[in-house]
């Protein structure tokens, strides 16, 4: 009785655990006519001290800079193989919002500033 317990037990950790990674949330997600593609942004270095920058630039046409309690810090307007200084603002974390061409957002990223 015991060991049924515990096949049983152990069975319903382990598809916890492999529920709650993730990995099925990307098939299970449904797919609207008229939604953007995923576009894969990345914003570097992570952590920042002067300069920010973002991979695949040519898909973001403007990057948003908020502390942790949702304060506009900065704003740019993006181009590819652009720089965008960020030496002014206080160490801490921040989001970066990018967004694309159509005012969408891409993604958000948390960004540490030393």
């Amino acid at each position: 009785m015991k060991q049924t317990l515990l096949l049983t037990l152990f069975f319903l950790l382990s598809l916890t655990i492999a529920f709650s990674q993730g990995s099925f949330g990307s098939r299970l997600s449904i797919k609207k006519p008229g939604d953007p593609e995923k576009v894969d942004v990345q914003v570097y270095p992570n952590p920042a001290t002067d300069y920010i920058s973002v991979t695949n630039g040519e898909a973001v046409s403007r990057i948003m800079v908020f502390n942790l309690v949702g304060r506009q810090m900065k704003a740019f307007d993006s181009a590819e193989g652009d720089k965008f200084f960020v030496g002014d603002l206080p160490r801490g974390m921040y989001l970066v919002q990018l967004l694309g061409n159509k005012e969408q957002i891409l993604t958000t990223q948390r960004v540490n500033k030393r």
